[in-house]
């Protein structure tokens, strides 16, 4: 019987436990599963009935190798949840936005540069921004910036500029600079769907804005927040995933999308400590990869 591979990477395979956790579900429905990392040129992928993309964080750093690993996936027809196309697009944070916006689905005001920033006037873009990459991961190259009350520019760092400026030259990246959000802080929601089902929702805490806390499972989200959630769950673009991660942020009483994880997000489920409804999660993600192969 051929194997599942739950694809890493070499620097976090066998080490995360949600693969783990998933891994030991299939092992409990008597299927044959293997973590292995997509940097691994001696896999031979005949091997597998199927892979299911977990923790390749850190991809950015290698993004050419990856962006390659998944376009010789698809060419070779080998199935992956999520599917190549959907993972990247979605790694692309500007196809991200661009979705979201042709539905006009409400989303954290966002300018995208690509060639070229005006590093003087900065101001423009409000008192507090933050600025990222196009592609990115685990908050790597994200920044806030406060407006200088002797000058009244925001200043940043010249190391920081210069990486910036190589993060501009690379193809298919440049940056994204948004307000920044007071309400972060506070923690963002996150509603996690597996193959159209909204199967937990749980509070995070991004580090980059806010105390490092654990994630917890929420019993309750408000219903702007779910209903808004839902509605990115069901968009064309989208169709045919099998696992996603929406994170809302709650502005001045109104849901904004902050992003929607589609290639590589943590699902939050080892933060469940409910053990019942963690057992149920693992059969439900489980059962839906069982039935697409």
């Amino acid at each position: 019987m051929k194997k599942i591979g739950i694809v890493s990477c070499d620097k976090w395979k066998n080490k995360i436990q949600e693969d783990l956790l998933l891994q030991r579900e299939f092992m409990k429905k008597g299927r044959h599963s293997e973590i292995i990392s997509w940097q691994d040129k001696t896999i031979d992928y005949n091997e597998y009935e199927c892979l299911i993309l977990r923790s390749v964080w850190g991809y950015q750093d290698y993004y050419n190798e990856f962006k390659n690993w998944l376009l010789f996936i698809k060419a070779n027809n080998i199935t992956l949840f999520n599917d190549a196309d959907i993972i990247l697009n979605n790694i692309r944070k500007d196809k991200q936005f661009e979705i979201l916006n042709n539905h006009s689905i409400p989303y954290i005001q966002t300018t995208i540069i690509k060639n070229y920033i005006d590093w003087n006037n900065l101001k423009s873009y409000g008192d507090m921004i933050v600025i990222k990459p196009i592609i990115s991961g685990s908050g790597n190259n994200t920044y806030k910036f406060k407006l200088s009350p002797e000058s009244g520019q925001v200043q940043i760092d010249d190391s920081i500029i210069q990486k910036y400026e190589r993060l501009l030259k690379e193809p298919d990246n440049g940056l994204i600079i948004q307000p920044f959000i007071p309400s972060i802080k506070n923690g963002e929601y996150a509603c996690v769907f597996i193959d159209g089902i909204n199967t937990h929702n749980m509070l995070r805490f991004p580090g980059v804005f806010s105390e490092k806390k654990h994630p917890y499972y929420l019993t309750k989200v408000p219903k702007n927040v779910l209903d808004l959630a839902k509605s990115v769950s069901i968009l064309s673009e989208f169709d045919g995933y099998l696992f996603m991660r929406v994170d809302i942020v709650v502005y001045n009483d109104r849901p904004y999308i902050m992003e929607v994880e589609l290639a590589e997000p943590d699902l939050l489920v080892k933060y469940i400590d409910d053990k019942a409804i963690q057992q149920k999660v693992l059969n439900i993600w489980a059962k839906k990869i069982e039935g697409r192969i």
